[in-house]
């Protein structure tokens, strides 16, 4: 992993356990070049670390009320500094910047000989990241999977994902989203009550007793409305805004289908690609999305950080129509007596899928 160095900072460690070793002058170099380049990122991003210290003040206040404990950082913590990049191990670049402008959090709760801390959290505006670690007294196996999902007050719905990954046979760190839809408030009052653990391969479920509760204000960000749309192939996509936080950018868009798609096929699902003008491509994940139904829906997708010296970002539809059968779809629904019934698939004209990509949609970054 090329970024050791910045996973291992911020990490706290008793000197006494560090074993001495040989090294190159090769290796020493490479060790005070990247010294040299952090200490010159943070000079330069001042600013956006006073808002970070603000918003644990609000934090501490939340979680004194419900008696949670606040242990030493390293304490309950693997020896992983940013565990939002370790989780993404260099593959996208989504999270790259997530750490530097996270809530530093070290809640810690223990129940059945597992200690579970939630340990940076970050609100973009739009969508809640956090991510928590294990320590556990045996090992809890090698396939864990979420328990409860956090809960948003004032959220009329959500979306998110979460994914663990095992460090050692006691240790495990974990990575949760969750968009909540319908959310007006520029903080997240966020609940987490966890009741079991899942291990996927065996179906075994260890029960405990885990609550947190905290509020995170959302970071600074800058909204640029756009509403420019493209209609080709009776589906019309139009990216309404896009909002600039610290650490990514966020475009909200929606999608619309003629009478005909609709006849044709059961869905109509639409993927971004973003370029800007200087040649970068820019990673990005879906947050999910809300409406009527599977044709006229309201997205938004979280993508990295913004080069500073673009002027305009280039927005490519990708459009997917597809045809549910039992192997994609289906489900059923539980009667007045209880049994199950399966929910029939509509008959549609189109066969399997369908793919095409749109024209450009290019927006002009305002400076």
């Amino acid at each position: 992993m090329k970024d050791i160095y910045e996973l291992l900072n911020d990490v706290n460690l008793d000197d006494n356990e560090f074993e001495e070793m040989a090294v190159t002058e090769f290796e020493k170099a490479k060790v005070k070049s990247r010294l040299k380049q952090s200490i010159t990122k943070k000079k330069k991003r001042m600013g956006w670390k006073m808002n970070v210290a603000a918003a644990a003040v609000v934090v501490g206040l939340s979680t004194a009320t419900v008696g949670l404990t606040f242990p030493a950082y390293a304490g309950n913590i693997p020896i992983i500094g940013d565990i939002f990049r370790f989780l993404d191990n260099e593959k996208t670049g989504l999270y790259d910047n997530y750490k530097e402008y996270s809530t530093e959090m070290n809640l810690t709760q223990e129940s059945n000989g597992i200690e579970i801390t939630i340990n940076d959290a970050v609100f973009d505006g739009e969508t809640v990241a956090l991510t928590y670690s294990i320590e556990s007294d045996r090992d809890l196996g090698g396939d864990l999977t979420s328990f409860n999902t956090p809960s948003i007050k004032g959220a009329t719905g959500a979306a998110g994902s979460s994914y663990i990954s095992k460090i050692d046979d006691h240790h495990y760190v974990g990575l949760d989203k969750i968009t909540p839809f319908g959310l007006t408030s520029d903080s997240a009052d966020i609940k987490w009550k966890i009741g079991s653990i899942l291990q996927t391969s065996t179906g075994e479920k260890i029960k405990g007793n885990w609550k947190f509760a905290f509020s995170l204000p959302a970071t600074d960000s800058q909204i640029q409305l756009t509403n420019q749309s493209v209609e080709q192939n009776g589906v019309t996509v139009n990216i309404k805004k896009v909002a600039f936080t610290p650490m990514s950018f966020i475009v909200h868009y929606n999608q619309q289908a003629t009478q005909q798609v609709r006849e044709k096929w059961h869905e109509a699902y639409i993927e971004l690609e973003i370029k800007d003008d200087i040649g970068n491509v820019y990673s990005g994940e879906g947050n999910g999305g809300s409406g009527t139904d599977a044709y006229t829906v309201n997205w938004s997708k979280t993508f990295e950080k913004l080069d500073p010296n673009a002027t305009k970002l280039i927005v490519t539809p990708h459009v997917t129509f597809r045809i549910h059968d039992a192997s994609n779809s289906g489900g059923v629904e539980i009667t007045s007596d209880g049994k199950e019934k399966e929910i029939p698939i509509p008959v549609k004209t189109g066969v399997g899928q369908e793919k095409f990509v749109m024209d450009d949609i290019v927006i002009e970054l305002e400076k």
